[in-house]
């Protein structure tokens, strides 16, 4: 069944029945008006109805298979198939039902038609028309043949004269010609020898022996050529020992003409009346073929159109389908049509806004999971630092005198030292408050911030690039300080690890822009770089890029940000040695927009 539907699918099959179909449609038409290739008899019509009849059934499969197989069964299987499918099957209706309607309109007008050109009236106009011909044609005859019978008489009544005298009887033949105003006398023997004449002896052509033989019985003979376009005069002299009176007369050529028109229409006339029905469904089947060459222009117009249209469709459906199994990064292309580019954009920002809030939520739930851990860590380690410092104490006053000991007492108290600062960020991380929102000059908090460590470290180069359009942010003035503070602080370090390696003077770059809705914030600095990037680990709270970090700086900040809406990206700078922080802030939050 698979290969039966491919090869009426076919494409070439399908091109070739439609110029069969054609032909032999054609073929048949003049077939059966008796002007085709082939002899009208009843096998040659039985043939080509029941050609015509294959060739249509054939074609009208191998269009619906070619249109279910191209297009339908693909289309049912995939995402929006079902619309797609509906929108062409609509189409086609569309198309096909006027059509239809056209075909059977036309059918009866054609049956109409035929009917009435083959009706009575048209019918005795024929005849009458071929009747009017034949008698003209007849006075025509019976007035040469009235001439020619009456020299017959007279040349019967002066026989002995005549034969009496051979000059006298030339005279009187030429006598007759002119008299009688016909164009040629001959007088013939039964052999059609030429025996006297009157006129130009070069134009005689002697009769045919059937004629002779017809004319021998005494009855005058008068045959019309239509071909020769002449009118032929035979009869016996029977005063005469076998002698005939024989001549031919010009038939005029308007006459010749009309009899001619006359008699080919009306045998055509009657041999088209005879084939009428087969010529109806001839045209009926010829008809229906055209009809289908445009219902299949239509579908396959209707295919393309259905697919520019639905193929927006096709692509949302997919597109919800991937944000449904978990792809948040799928994006639709602008579409040329302008509603469809709306759809897009709209669909994108909604994936943008459902990715960054599950973003939000997965990071708060770190967030959340990791200050509990942080503030329990806290509590436990806190608890037994404060005996061990007093214990230290007690000891270093017993050994006072002795400096090994004040040494290795002295490690241990500066790990305590480390300990306890470890102890007092794991408290802070754990007691963030929440941002209280405010209207704020960012420009002011930033300047604030680089003021802290410019004034300090006179060797670090510390450049502000401002593209600020506008300055006025709602956020929490101290939070977002202590963010910016951390992250010079970590440049200013990072700067100083190659200080002792370095000819050029350390430089930080802070960057200042923004668009509609966000302030963007980069800070450059030509430290030594991150060794792990925070591509894949700012999700991360205890994430590090300093040698002996704990992390909790670089948590803090993201922890800020997010609880802002913001986003935070860092990285190592590529055209030359370096790192950059990005923060990207909304210029308006309200309270309680994180969560």
């Amino acid at each position: 069944m698979k290969y039966i539907l491919k090869f009426f699918s076919n494409t070439y099959l399908l091109s070739s029945l439609f110029i069969i179909s054609i032909a032999v449609g054609i073929i048949s038409l003049q077939t059966f008006i008796g002007v085709g290739f082939f002899q009208l008899n009843r096998f040659n019509v039985e043939a080509l109805l029941f050609l015509n009849l294959i060739l249509f059934l054939t074609l009208i499969i191998s269009i619906f298979t070619k249109i279910y197989n191209s297009y339908l069964k693909k289309k049912v299987k995939e995402l929006g198939g079902e619309t797609s499918k509906n929108l062409v099957i609509s189409f086609l209706l569309i198309s096909s039902l006027p059509s239809l309607l056209i075909v059977i309109f036309s059918i009866i007008i054609f049956n109409y038609g035929i009917q009435n050109w083959f009706d009575n009236k048209i019918l005795s106009l024929v005849n009458n028309s071929r009747n009017i011909a034949l008698n003209y044609l007849n006075d025509y005859q019976k007035s040469i043949f009235k001439d020619l019978k009456l020299i017959a008489n007279d040349l019967n009544r002066n026989k002995n004269v005549l034969l009496s005298d051979k000059n006298k009887f030339q005279n009187y033949l030429l006598f007759q010609l002119k008299f009688r105003d016909v164009k040629n006398i001959f007088l013939i023997n039964d052999n059609g020898t030429l025996m006297r004449f009157a006129n130009n002896q070069d134009t005689y052509k002697p009769p045919s022996k059937n004629m002779l033989i017809k004319a021998s019985n005494g009855k005058p003979l008068i045959i019309s050529n239509a071909i020769e376009k002449k009118t032929y005069v035979l009869i016996k002299l029977n005063n005469f020992k076998n002698l005939y009176l024989f001549s031919f007369q010009n038939v005029d050529e308007k006459i010749n003409s009309f009899i001619k028109e006359t008699g080919d229409a009306s045998a055509y006339y009657y041999k088209v009346k005879q084939n009428t029905f087969k010529i109806q469904i001839t045209f009926f089947i010829i008809y229906i073929i055209f009809t289908l060459i445009l219902i299949l222009m239509s579908a396959l117009f209707g295919i393309n159109f259905a697919a520019k249209t639905t193929k927006p469709l096709n692509n949302l459906f997919r597109a919800a389908k991937s944000v449904r199994e978990g792809n948040y990064d799928v994006k639709l292309k602008d579409d040329k049509n302008l509603d469809f580019k709306n759809l897009n954009l709209i669909f994108n920002d909604m994936i943008s806004q459902i990715k960054k809030q599950k973003q939000k939520n997965i990071l708060s739930g770190r967030f959340e999971a990791w200050q509990v851990i942080a503030r329990k860590l806290a509590h436990e380690i806190r608890n037994p630092l404060t005996p061990i410092q007093l214990s230290l104490d007690r000891i270093a006053d017993k050994i006072s005198t002795d400096d090994s000991s004040k040494k290795h007492l002295t490690i241990i108290n500066n790990q305590i030292l480390e300990i306890s600062s470890l102890v007092n960020n794991f408290s802070d991380f754990a007691r963030m408050p929440k941002p209280i929102f405010e209207g704020n000059n960012l420009l002011d908090i930033i300047n604030n911030s680089i003021d802290t460590y410019k004034l300090n470290y006179e060797k670090i180069n510390f450049i502000t690039n401002n593209e600020l359009k506008a300055t006025r942010i709602f956020c929490d003035k101290h939070q977002i300080n202590r963010v910016l503070i951390n992250l010079y602080k970590n440049s200013v370090e990072s700067i100083e690890e190659v200080s002792s390696e370095r000819e050029d003077t350390g430089e930080i770059i802070t960057k200042i822009s923004d668009d509609k809705k966000n302030f963007i914030i980069t800070i450059y600095d030509n430290g030594v770089g991150f060794k792990e990037t925070g591509k894949d680990n700012e999700q991360d709270p205890y994430f590090t890029t300093k040698k002996d970090g704990s992390g909790l700086g670089l948590s803090i900040v993201s922890k800020i940000i997010h609880e802002h809406n913001g986003q935070i990206f860092y990285d190592n700078r590529l055209e030359k040695k370096g790192a950059f922080v990005t923060i990207t802030l909304p210029k308006k939050n309200e309270k309680n927009t994180y969560s």
